[in-house]
């Protein structure tokens, strides 16, 4: 039974469409609340945009981040893989890459953010009705 596979174009797909990590609180330390990702979150550009041709990647229409835009709001997301030539030998440049579980996290630590302030302005607004009435 097939139940994992990795496709030439770069897609990935399992059989439950579950991707975890290990979280156990037993394994880390120094365990403190995120900070606010709001700012962050907000600065993302989130872009549409395609392969170029030469790449050799599938040229359809996608969405996502560019890696050097977030790397000018949150340098930590982004990694760098040296570029090879058909030999092997690095070329002295790189490709930037963007660590997508990361990038979700603070996503949902802004959400929770935004739920806060939610909220809150639901909660000033009964109490602005209730004065009204």
């Amino acid at each position: 039974t097939t139940s994992f596979i990795v496709y030439t174009n770069g897609n990935v797909v399992n059989t439950n469409g579950s991707y975890t990590t290990i979280s156990d609180a037993k394994l880390k330390e120094n365990i403190v609340s995120a900070g606010s990702q709001w700012d962050d979150i907000k600065a993302i550009q989130i872009r549409n945009w395609n392969f170029k041709v030469e790449t050799g990647n599938e040229t359809h229409r996608q969405i996502g981040p560019i890696a050097q835009e977030v790397e000018a709001i949150c340098p930590g997301l982004v990694f760098e893989i040296p570029d090879r030539d058909q030999d092997g030998n690095e070329t002295g440049e790189v490709t930037k890459g963007i660590n997508q579980s990361v990038l979700y996290m603070k996503a949902v630590k802004a959400l929770q953010e935004a739920m806060e302030r939610i909220e809150t302005l639901e909660s000033e607004m009964a109490a602005v009705k209730a004065q009204l009435a």
